[in-house]
């Protein structure tokens, strides 16, 4: 059940909690639950032999005070279940106290043993394949994320069962028929925890997702199983999940000197659009849903790539056509005030500087061969002066040895040396690459996107 903010003048907040040993000023111990802390600084407490005693907090030593304090300035009604019984029905320390919401992003990050993915001006993320490595609810989770604004936590994700992330050697028939049967192992232990959720429904159009709910202390739990791709757990603010997963919507006006302020120019001629986050795509070929994520967050659209995958029927593994993603996501950029362009079909620095004048980064389709992506990193190493280098990425990936249709953005260009910056979804040492322009019009699929106000 949705709990409700209480604001009446005789009772602030009611809450049932784990058992504390209070200590009062003269040294006296009680073992007590707390059934209710009033606005007069008095706690109603429970003791273990049963006994409900009304006691202001002056009663009690500093640490006590200080405790109850902080349950009385909570914007809601705690709930009967401890953050402890929490973490240990999640098996993984997901809060430090009962509001996750005013952690700093890293701090909840380290807790959750999450690595950092990207950090901007405007937002950080951290992120992790564990792929099976560890669990949640009892279920192996096989990628997990952390997302923040420029200070705090703002939702957490964890994907279990799913054809993305799987080995290529296992049978997909069989993921399928594990996908539902973790979903329900889990749904029964939160119902067994927090009672009978409600059914809720998160995005718009194509990217609209059913799911169970379950409110706890200001926190949406919301637990997705979409039949034969992935079982989800997203967590989020309640107020957010109450408008559909939006975020309040920042003005076209505010949006483009946000996005003007984006642009770096350097001493050396090159113009590149920064601020963009880092999304890994991880051990899969999900390059678009993981770059028009980047590109959706970019611009103040919250974007999830296995929703997007799912919605845009991307293949196990990967493979998705672009006219999919883009039927997929017209409905969630419509609905936040954005709009999707087309920005021509050749990257030539003509073509595309007045786009990452604006703060636009572009993204580009074409055919990805082992000849290019070794040029771009050598190209990037040389005008880095350093030396060379071609490796493995952490994805399992290889800029030299990687073949096929792909999808990254256009960041940025130099008139003067002709060349255009790319990034691409393979974590942050991809962020920024050099390629003569000449070269990615040689392989350039003529597709070529943008999301503006």
């Amino acid at each position: 059940m949705k709990q409700t903010i209480l604001t009446c003048s005789i009772m602030y907040l009611a809450l049932v909690s784990d058992a504390r040993i209070w200590t009062s000023t003269n040294g006296q111990r009680v073992d007590a639950d707390v059934v209710r802390v009033n606005p007069n600084r008095t706690v109603v407490l429970k003791t273990s032999q049963g006994k409900v005693v009304t006691v202001p907090f002056k009663t009690f030593i500093e640490e006590d005070v200080r405790e109850l304090e902080s349950i009385l300035a909570l914007p809601f009604i705690p709930h009967p279940v401890s953050w402890q019984k929490m973490n240990a029905l999640f098996g993984i320390a997901i809060w430090n106290d009962v509001l996750l919401w005013d952690d700093k992003t890293q701090t909840a990050a380290r807790r959750l043993q999450l690595n950092k993915e990207s950090k901007t001006d405007f937002m950080e993320n951290y992120r992790s394949y564990p792929l099976g490595g560890k669990t949640v609810l009892g279920q192996d989770i096989y990628a997990a994320a952390l997302y923040g604004g420029n200070e705090h936590a703002e939702s957490v994700s964890f994907i279990f069962l799913n054809l993305g992330d799987i080995p290529p050697d296992t049978r997909p028939k069989k993921i399928i028929e594990l996908i539902e049967i973790a979903g329900e192992q889990m749904a029964a232990l939160l119902e067994d925890t927090l009672g009978k959720p409600e059914r809720n429904s998160l995005g718009s159009g194509d990217l609209r997702e059913k799911v169970w709910r379950w409110d706890w202390n200001g926190h949406a739990i919301m637990l997705s199983i979409q039949k034969g791709k992935y079982t989800a757990l997203r967590i989020m603010p309640t107020e957010r999940a109450d408008n559909g997963g939006k975020i309040a919507r920042v003005s076209d006006d505010a949006l483009k000197q946000r996005l003007a302020s984006c642009v770096e120019r350097r001493d050396n001629g090159d113009v590149v659009v920064t601020n963009i986050p880092m999304i890994h795509q991880g051990p899969k070929g999900y390059c678009v849903p993981a770059t028009w994520e980047r590109y959706l967050r970019y611009v103040d659209i919250p974007a999830d790539m296995y929703l997007l995958a799912l919605a845009a029927n991307t293949g196990v593994g990967g493979g998705t056509h672009m006219d999919d993603i883009i039927d997929a996501t017209s409905s969630i950029i419509s609905s936040n005030g954005r709009k999707l362009g087309k920005a021509g079909e050749k990257p030539s620095v003509n073509k595309i500087y007045k786009y990452i004048d604006k703060g636009l980064p572009v993204m580009w389709t074409f055919m990805s061969t082992s000849s290019f992506q070794r040029e771009a990193t050598t190209n990037t190493a040389r005008r880095n002066g350093k030396e060379i280098k071609v490796k493995k990425n952490n994805s399992g990936q290889s800029e030299d040895s990687s073949s096929g249709g792909h999808i990254c953005l256009i960041i940025g260009y130099n008139k003067q040396t002709g060349e255009i910056a790319i990034s691409d979804s393979w974590g942050p040492r991809f962020s920024e690459r050099w390629i003569p322009a000449s070269t990615a019009e040689a392989v350039s699929y003529g597709t070529m996107n943008i999301i503006k106000w």
